[in-house]
Parts: C-alpha cells; sequence; structure tokens
C-alpha cells in the first residue's frame, strides 16, 4: 500500500494523487456509497515498483528497457503501474533533450505541453486497452474453443508482437494455424478491418497497406458500403502474416516452409475466384513478397 511507502519520490505521489482523484470522481458520478474501500486503495506491484527505482537511480539504458519488458509481461496490469511507467520515462527523455525551451516563446511552450499530455495519454490507452481486450476475448475463446473448431485470442497474439515477444507470439500463431488447416474450418474467425480503431494493434508494414486503401477511398464508410465483403480478413491470413514478421524478426531458418504455407493458403484456401476474401489474397500476397526480399537481402549481406 501507498501509506506504507516512505514519501521519497514525488512521481509516486502524483501518480498516487491522480488515481485517488479519478476514484473520488468516479464514486461521485456514479453515485457509489461514499465509504473508502480499503481494497480499492491505490497500491503498486512491488516488482515494478523495484524497477522503478533502479531505473531512476540508474544511468544505465538497460534498467528501463527491462524495466519496460517486465511490464509488457504483465498480461493484466495496474493502471498505477503504468501511469508511473510513463511518468518516469517522459521525465528521462526531457532531460535527454537539448535544452531549446528558452528560445522558444508561450505560445510554442504551451502547445508542446498539451502535445506532450495528448502523447502520454495516447501511450497509456495503447498499454491498457490491450489488455482489457484479451481478458475479454478470453472468455470466449475458452468457451467456444476446441479442436474441431480452434479459435485464437487475437488481442494476445497481436499484444505479444507489439512488446517484441516474438517467440510467443510465433508460437501462438504456428500452433493456431496448424490446428485450423487440420480441422478444415478455414474461416470461421475473423480480423475487423471496418473498425480503424483497431488499426494501433497492427505493425507499419500492414498499416502501409491499409493506408493506401485509405487514400483512395478517404470516407471508411462509404468504402464499406461500396465493398461490404471487404470488412475483414481471416484469422488465418492474420497469423500467417504475423508468423512472417516473427521470423523475419528472429532471423528464423525455416522461411522455405514459411513460403509453402502462404502460397498453398493463397491458392488452396483462397483462390482467385474466391471475391469474399479478396483483401486475403492481397495480404498473403504481400507476407510473400516481403519474406522473398528478406531472403534475398540476408543472402547479399552474407
Amino acid at each position: 500500500m501507498h501509506e506504507q511507502l516512505p514519501r521519497v519520490d514525488q512521481s509516486v505521489d502524483s501518480v498516487v494523487g491522480l488515481i485517488t482523484l479519478y476514484q473520488h470522481v468516479h464514486q461521485k458520478a456514479m453515485h457509489v456509497n461514499d465509504k473508502p474501500d480499503k481494497e480499492n486503495k491505490p497500491a503498486f506491484t512491488s516488482k515494478l515498483l523495484a524497477h522503478y527505482f533502479s531505473s531512476k537511480c540508474s544511468p544505465v539504458i538497460d534498467a528501463r528497457r527491462n524495466y519496460r519488458h517486465e511490464l509488457c509481461m504483465i498480461k493484466l496490469p495496474l493502471i498505477i503501474d503504468v501511469l508511473l511507467f510513463k511518468n518516469m520515462e517522459t521525465q528521462l527523455d526531457e532531460c535527454t533533450e537539448p535544452a531549446v525551451a528558452a528560445a522558444q516563446n508561450n505560445d510554442t511552450d504551451n502547445n508542446e505541453s498539451s502535445s506532450t499530455d495528448t502523447s502520454l495519454l495516447v501511450t497509456l490507452l495503447e498499454l491498457v486497452a490491450p489488455q482489457r481486450l484479451i481478458a475479454y476475448r478470453q472468455l470466449m475463446v475458452r468457451e467456444l474453443h476446441s479442436e474441431q473448431f480452434p479459435l485464437l485470442n487475437e488481442f494476445e497474439v497481436l499484444h505479444a508482437y507489439k512488446c517484441g515477444l516474438f517467440q510467443e507470439c510465433l508460437d501462438m500463431c504456428r500452433n493456431y494455424v496448424n490446428l485450423m488447416l487440420r480441422a478444415g474450418c478455414l474461416k470461421n474467425q475473423h480480423f475487423e478491418t471496418a473498425l480503424p480503431t483497431l488499426f494501433g494493434l497492427l505493425d507499419d508494414e500492414i498499416l502501409s497497406f491499409f493506408g493506401i486503401i485509405r487514400f483512395m477511398y478517404p470516407s471508411w464508410y462509404l468504402f464499406v458500403v461500396k465493398f461490404p465483403e471487404y470488412c475483414a480478413i481471416s484469422l488465418l491470413t492474420l497469423s500467417i502474416y504475423l508468423m512472417v514478421q516473427c521470423q523475419k524478426k528472429l532471423r528464423s531458418d525455416s522461411f522455405h516452409e514459411s513460403l509453402q504455407l502462404v502460397r498453398y493458403v493463397h491458392d488452396r484456401v483462397f483462390p482467385a475466384d474466391d471475391k469474399e476474401h479478396y483483401l486475403d489474397r492481397l495480404i498473403l500476397k504481400l507476407s510473400y513478397c516481403s519474406l522473398k526480399l528478406y531472403i534475398v537481402n540476408s543472402a547479399m549481406n552474407m
């Protein structure tokens, strides 16, 4: 509990104060009983708090990386832990930037402060939101998953990839693809592409793919109305794409098998006359070309 900590750090006190203020406002807005709840008092995860103090005291950048990695490894992090990490990271970034604030006017300072606050909020949402999506989807997967009807928690896979846990992401995707190919129900689960809010879970390469579509059709609503069959891609396709990306990151030695897998799914599962899965074919082509280009570049650099 926070009251058991000595008052040695202003950031810790500020984060606790923010959480306490939120809880108070939430109680008033929701007309919750005003009696204090001991179980809801702000509390840090002890291991993450130790990483925080280590990062603050150590000039070595590895301490900060270890702190970030430990936070990403927790499946359901506390918001207070995330806020403390972002507060520390923002302070360290400000210390390493050139001292140019004196040369700027007050308006510029205010704009930069507003930009920093917005960036902090976006980063916080990117860290916390996937955890809620993972927990929500896991209930469905646990209830419906079977060998005859395999399901994957796509948010867990995408979060692992975003956190740099490439081997974990690769294993989950490979297991899912193998189950899907054995079961034969290859199109039973989809990833919604009609919801741009989910694009933040994807990486730059596939985002560029959807970005080209947005250039052609700036209004996503009109695009969905005109091409309703392109509102989603198969999770099988997304899994194969992530497998390819993870293998490149890990410098795997099974590229040939992956190329065969991509071609098989492209030609057999989503054949040319299957107009409903046109986006799947394009993403599989993207995966195939990207992997071949990586193989060629790797050979040239040897």
